[in-house]
């Protein structure tokens, strides 16, 4: 009897457990005051299909500004990778699939002077 009560505990115990776990489709987002967002899809830590997205508001006001998603991903932590999105408000564009993301952020592509970029997200 003692037996049977313990193997319950323990299945309830790890019920309990795999509530707690993060979703396989985690996403994140930074934003940049009415520009655009960087994203990150399918970011739990440990799934090898994350990818990025470089989203452009239309909330900016200049259709001529494009945007820009800088990230990092895991497997080649000293990697930059700069995702851009050329189409304008309203769109998105994706990077491919691989390691997870662990840092990003948005910019946008100002014409004759710095660009304006986000804070950098970790995740």
């Amino acid at each position: 009897m003692l037996g049977k009560k313990f193997a319950v505990a323990t299945a309830l115990a790890a019920g309990a457990v795999m509530l707690g776990v993060a979703p396989a489709s985690a996403y994140y987002y930074v934003t940049l005051s009415g520009t655009g967002q960087a994203r990150a899809y399918n970011n739990d830590g440990s799934a090898p299909d994350a990818f990025a997205g470089a989203w452009d508001s239309s909330l900016d006001g200049d259709a001529y500004n494009p945007v820009y998603n800088t990230y990092f991903r895991t497997a080649s932590a000293d990697t930059e990778r700069n995702l851009w999105n050329k189409n304008g408000a309203g769109t998105e564009t994706r990077s491919g699939t691989g390691s997870p993301l662990y840092k990003m952020r948005i910019c946008e592509s100002e014409f004759a002077q710095p660009d304006s970029c986000s804070s950098y997200y970790y995740m």
